[in-house]
């Protein structure tokens, strides 16, 4: 049986994800880097981002934020797989010349967690885990991590090189989804939860800055308005209390947003 994996000191039990609009025009540098360092400030100490977002914009952004912290009380994770230009490239080579890229943008000697992003099953191979196994061995990548939510889960597990998955977790997986969680949490794996806002929109608004347009464009190509809805607050409650999701990713353009999520990170902790 499979050692269950646990959490490093300096992750925390929600994560700041730097992608979408803080990495675009849509939200000026200095505002993404106020908000990682307010993350920080409150509580949050795991941060996570990607070359594909802004085309590595996302990951200057974020290096450039962290400058001042020191390197071992952050976790920091990146992925590879999705290239700067967004066209996928699984390759050996690719990936390991995405994470040069990645480490010099985030001014770093290694990521906490490498995370293969949104690879296809035939993608997650034997010459795949050797690339990833090298460059845990080399010491520039702490955690091999796979991002999906899918079948490729299944093809993940049974590879058997990964430490930790990133895939939705919220009220609304099936019964499938869920199973899938769970056996990689057997197969010994930590579970990064994103999407658990899903279902939390009050409804379709009137954007209040030119970055909402970014999301609810994004909620309208997902469905997201045609179902009932709870509070972010009750839906973020519950992911942290969910026994599916090691930690739980949460991003916002806006302070006010960021500070409710940790307050409701800092009554989960008083909690336990």
């Amino acid at each position: 049986m499979p050692v269950r994996w646990l959490a490093p000191n300096n992750l925390s039990r929600m994560a700041f994800g730097v992608a979408g609009p803080l990495a675009t025009p849509l939200v000026s540098s200095q505002t993404t880097q106020d908000l990682i360092l307010a993350a920080f400030a409150g509580g949050i100490t795991a941060f996570d981002t990607g070359p594909a977002y802004g085309a590595g914009e996302a990951e200057r952004r974020l290096g450039a934020a962290l400058t001042p912290v020191p390197r071992d009380s952050v976790f920091i994770s990146t992925k590879a797989g999705v290239l700067e230009n967004k066209t996928r490239d699984f390759s050996a080579k690719a990936i390991s010349a995405s994470l040069d890229r990645s480490l010099e943008r985030l001014g770093c000697d290694y990521v906490d967690a490498l995370f293969m992003h949104g690879p296809g099953a035939a993608e997650l191979n034997d010459e795949l885990a050797a690339v990833l196994q090298k460059e845990k061995q080399r010491g520039r990548v702490r955690m091999l991590g796979m991002a999906g939510r899918g079948a490729e889960i299944d093809a993940a597990i049974k590879l058997g090189v990964f430490d930790v998955l990133m895939a939705p977790v919220h009220g609304g997986l099936s019964a499938t989804e869920e199973q899938r969680l769970r056996d990689a949490q057997r197969a010994g794996m930590g579970v990064f939860g994103i999407e658990v806002l899903t279902g939390a929109s009050a409804g379709l608004r009137w954007p209040c800055n030119i970055a909402d347009f970014w999301y609810s464009a994004r909620a309208i190509r997902h469905g997201k308005f045609a179902a009932p809805h709870l509070s972010a607050t009750r839906v973020l409650q519950t992911a942290l209390q969910s026994d599916l999701a090691d930690v739980v990713m949460v991003s916002t353009t806006r302070q006010k947003h960021l500070q409710d999520a940790l307050r409701i990170l800092d009554e989960a902790q008083q909690n336990t």
